[in-house]
């Protein structure tokens, strides 16, 4: 048997600390041939560049100031109106009988009152179908609050004003009219004859949010006009009975003479306040109290009470028809009536019919 030499190769022979390190040095070798090194440079703005800046700053701010507080207030508001006095009493100038004292008023055929329409135009259109409507012939007279509550007061205004219809101011437009020159920074409105109301509207809490604050933003001077025209009583000359008729929305002081009237009362009036009865209150409910119209009727048409009173106002106690007061509000904005007086004649006599439509 051969003796067999052993295979014999020579090997390298690193320690662990050896082989990293010469690995670290083939790495970094070959980092070395990518990579790029950068020196920051400090950049400053020059004077000239800042006051550009500046001055290019200085005119988008105010660009946005005139466009928030000039163009958008001037493009979606309303131009204000100035308000002027509301007259307590003023006459018709239609006639239903011919006079020859006053030449110059308009001969018609039907006088039509009509009760609160708040809002409500598609039933006052029903309502003047029903009564065949027609505005060569015929006069409308509304009792006060026509507009505020329903879907369409600027219909209702639309329709009034075209049709040259007279109206008598509610309630709920005097606080429109308040809101209007609050949001406006308009002199608060006033009365002709008398100081101004002291019933103010309250503007704290949901100001922003109240309905008639809203749709006083939206008026525009036709308008505005057209209500602050509304006087707060309109004679209606003859009606039956023999005595001349009066329009007022919420009622009459059987102890004061038209020119007498409180305003205030007017416009908020539904009962008053034993034992004298010289007191109003919009509140039925006050001890002592009695339905205004009730001690109205009672006087008989003796002067002061000498007058035939056509109102609304009173929804709670509905239509109301006694012999010298009649009562027209049937609570057409909280689904009863809506309801109109027509006055006509027939021959020599006036004759009157109540005509009403649901809601």
């Amino acid at each position: 048997m051969k003796e067999t030499t052993p295979f014999r190769k020579k090997y390298n022979k690193y320690t662990d600390d050896e082989e990293q390190q010469q690995h670290h040095q083939q790495r970094d070798v070959a980092d070395t041939s990518d990579d790029y090194y950068y020196e920051d440079e400090e950049y400053t703005i020059g004077q000239t560049t800042k006051y550009v800046l500046w001055t290019l700053l200085a005119f988008l701010t105010l660009g946005m100031l005139y466009f928030f507080t000039v163009f958008l207030p001037d493009y979606f508001i309303p131009e204000a109106t100035t308000l002027v006095k509301i007259r307590n009493i003023s006459d018709l100038q239609v006639s239903l009988i011919p006079d020859a004292s006053h030449p110059t008023k308009k001969p018609i055929s039907r006088l039509i009152l009509i009760g609160d329409i708040h809002g409500h135009y598609i039933e006052l259109r029903k309502l003047l179908s029903k009564v065949k409507y027609n505005k060569q012939k015929d006069h409308v007279v509304v009792l006060g609050d026509f507009i505020t509550k329903g879907p369409d007061s600027f219909k209702v205004l639309d329709f009034l004003i075209d049709n040259e219809a007279d109206c008598v101011l509610g309630n709920h437009e005097y606080y429109v009219l308040q809101y209007y020159a609050t949001f406006h920074g308009l002199d608060q409105p006033e009365f002709m004859y008398n100081s101004p109301a002291t019933s103010p509207v309250s503007t704290s809490g949901s100001f922003n949010d109240d309905p008639e604050f809203i749709l006083a933003k939206k008026l525009t001077p036709r308008y505005v006009k057209y209500i602050n025209e509304c006087s707060i009583m309109k004679r209606v000359g003859a009606v039956p009975g023999g005595l001349d008729g009066v329009a007022v929305h919420a009622g009459l002081r059987p102890d004061l003479t038209l020119a007498e009237q409180n305003p205030a009362e007017n416009l908020e009036m539904r009962s008053l306040i034993g034992p004298y009865f010289n007191e109003s209150t919009s509140d039925p409910a006050t001890p002592g109290a009695k339905s205004w119209s009730k001690i109205y009727d009672s006087k008989n048409g003796e002067a002061p009470a000498d007058h035939v009173v056509y109102y609304g106002h009173d929804a709670g106690r509905g239509l109301k028809l006694k012999k010298y007061t009649k009562g027209l509000d049937s609570g057409c904005d909280k689904g009863g009536k809506l309801s109109a007086m027509v006055i006509s004649k027939l021959g020599k006599k006036v004759v009157e019919e109540v005509v009403q439509i649901n809601c």
